[in-house]
């Protein structure tokens, strides 16, 4: 995925994930202290991993890992492969694990600190919300301000036996942790692999035709596979029919893909004519 700060160059020093510029979240309205001592930030746990997180709740795996973030510690500080098994699902497990094979001196794939979504941080009113469950899968919608703006960072989640993990890590923008993998890890001139639920891209029926998405810097790429050329479509937010990717084919005119989750699996297209199709993803 291409967003503009997405690809700006990551702060790189003795650390592999060094950040030189971030301070630990102030005034902060979770539960995570703002100044407290490592042995009180890891809550007791190793500081090398090992072991499950505790609890029955999503939301604690999610305060545990930025816990140990803030304090240096963790998935993306420490290159140990139990730390990033202890948070996250094998799919993005593997492709964290496999970024974190780069020399030392390497900008990382994320190019951001990846649980704040920049490379300069100064975070205050942070908040970890309660989980969203929903059979065997949960959404945790993290809060905060970071230089004064407004953020909220979506942790997609799945349960494997008694424990939480997470499965995806979904920014601001509408791009995700394990979509920015997959385009980096793609090999040249090859597309990346396809998609798993969770991201708008790949194959989609709308209406009696189709198209296929591709991100592309700044925005997602849309071909009409009966035409030619292609659209720039961008992620606009959320209102009350649901998540929206719009394109502006002329001036004052709108073509908008609405779904009704962030799954991006079904929903509506509206042509700049007025005209709605049905949107649903490929197969």
């Amino acid at each position: 995925m291409a967003i503009a700060h997405l690809h700006h160059l990551f702060l790189a020093a003795t650390l592999s994930f060094s950040l030189a510029c971030t301070a630990a979240p102030t005034n902060s309205t979770s539960e995570i202290p703002a100044n407290a001592p490592p042995a009180e930030v890891t809550g007791g746990l190793p500081a090398g991993g090992g072991g499950e997180i505790q609890g029955t709740e999503p939301e604690t795996l999610i305060t545990e890992l930025y816990k140990l973030h803030d304090a240096q510690k963790g998935p993306f500080f420490e290159r140990k492969r139990a730390n990033i098994d202890r948070f996250f699902a094998k799919p993005l497990a593997d492709m964290i694990w496999k970024d974190e094979q780069r020399p030392n001196d390497e900008v990382s794939a994320m190019g951001a600190d990846p649980l704040y979504d920049g490379q300069d941080i100064e975070i205050k009113n942070f908040k970890v919300g309660e989980g969203e469950e929903a059979a065997d899968k949960a959404t945790v919608n993290v809060t905060f301000e970071n230089f004064g703006k407004k953020q909220t960072i979506t942790f997609m989640m799945i349960r494997q036996g008694a424990d939480w993990k997470i499965s995806d890590i979904k920014y601001p923008g509408g791009y995700t942790l394990a979509g920015v993998y997959r385009e980096n890890f793609a090999e040249p001139g090859k597309p990346a692999d396809p998609s798993p639920t969770g991201e708008f891209e790949g194959s989609y029926r709308v209406g009696p035709t189709s198209c296929t998405v591709t991100p592309v810097k700044m925005a997602f790429e849309v071909r009409w596979v009966k035409g030619s050329g292609s659209e720039i479509y961008n992620f606009e937010g959320r209102d009350e029919k649901g998540y929206n990717f719009v394109a502006e084919p002329e001036p004052g005119k709108y073509n908008v893909f609405t779904f009704k989750d962030e799954n991006y699996d079904s929903g509506s297209f509206t042509r700049a004519d007025g005209k709605v199709f049905p949107v649903s993803r490929g197969k």
